[in-house]
């Protein structure tokens, strides 16, 4: 495990008794997740070059749930609005994390739809 700015920043801040972070002891206070209008969920999957599909997979919902986000039929919120957040402010957390890796493809030869390979004029 990485070593974590935030669990050194708490620890420095915490009451010895406490140990944790509470909201009774409020060292630690939570900002209310962005609002996602489809808009800027267009903005931010076209920003990351990733289709409806990728994206329905890496926040774990289905493609008619990015659909309708980006139609505005609903809206993210909750764990969905987090993570958007999340992947919005740093994006290469997805490779980071191992949530997405990127592979070579091997391009393919163009075929005309007769079967034949297309030749340069010779």
């Amino acid at each position: 495990m990485a070593a974590s700015i935030f669990r050194d920043e708490v620890r420095d801040v915490l009451f010895r008794k406490a140990r944790q972070c509470t909201k009774k002891n409020e060292v630690v206070r939570v900002s209310p997740a962005g609002e996602w209008d489809p808009s800027r969920l267009k903005k931010l999957r076209s920003s990351l070059h990733i289709s409806q599909a990728v994206l329905a997979d890496i926040m774990g919902v289905s493609k008619a749930a990015v659909i309708a986000w980006e139609h505005g039929v609903n809206i993210p919120s909750g764990a969905c609005a987090r993570l958007l957040d999340i992947l919005y402010a740093y994006p290469d957390i997805l490779l980071e994390a191992g949530v997405v890796t990127i592979h070579e493809v091997e391009r393919r030869k163009y075929r005309p739809r007769s079967g034949k390979e297309k030749t340069d004029g010779v």
